[in-house]
């Protein structure tokens, strides 16, 4: 497993087809214990940390994850926050407001993990993508596997598939590999085990 933490998308919905269920042999199963993934591989602990304002921006942890933040996508950390508040209104970043922000990796028995701190969320209005390219390889040579990148509430935590409340958030199929889906607040995220669906879908579920 993969896993992802932080407190938490295309312009178009998620398609309605069913995905069409493969056998469990034929979903591919990576062992992320190790440095077996190349450039794109992390140690527990790593951290990295940058400034969000106004103007967003794309932000690589490690060149293991990449959050895109389009320009006036952060609350300001006076919002409301919590179960409830994701799809509320809020005022963004203004002017010279800016917000620090520290991001920390982790390898554990439930996969590779990053957590992000202060806690924060994003307008409901914009869309605010987290993307890994870290099994590029196995992606592209499994079509139709993708890799859920699940909410998790702490930093080595098992994922909790929120997207099954909100369908907004579920993990869609990059290019080269790449996959993505769209966050509303930070604190953490998983990626789990590979799940396979229907190639021609743009979506899978756990």
């Amino acid at each position: 497993m993969f896993t992802v933490a932080a407190c938490g998308d295309s312009s178009t919905g998620p398609r309605t087809t069913a995905p069409r269920a493969l056998s469990a042999s034929a979903v591919p199963a990576f062992d992320v214990s190790g440095r077996e993934h190349g450039d794109k591989s992390a140690e527990s602990g790593e951290s990295t940390e940058f400034t969000l304002t106004a103007a967003g921006g794309v932000f690589s942890i490690k060149d293991v994850f990449s959050v895109d933040f389009p320009a006036n996508s952060v609350c300001s950390p006076r919002s409301t926050y919590g179960p409830g508040e994701w799809d509320s209104p809020c005022s963004t970043l203004r002017g010279k407001e800016s917000v620090h922000i520290h991001a920390t990796l982790s390898m554990t028995s439930n996969g590779v993990g990053v957590n992000f701190s202060p806690e924060l969320r994003f307008s409901p209005s914009k869309i605010v993508k987290l993307s890994t390219g870290i099994f590029a390889e196995q992606l592209e040579s499994n079509p139709g596997v993708l890799f859920p990148i699940n909410f998790t509430p702490s930093l080595g935590s098992s994922g909790i598939a929120d997207y099954l409340t909100d369908p907004s958030l579920v993990t869609r199929a990059g290019p080269n590999g790449t996959e993505w889906r769209r966050i509303k607040h930070f604190s953490g995220y998983l990626i789990g085990a590979g799940n396979t669906c229907d190639p021609l879908l743009t979506t899978c579920p756990t």
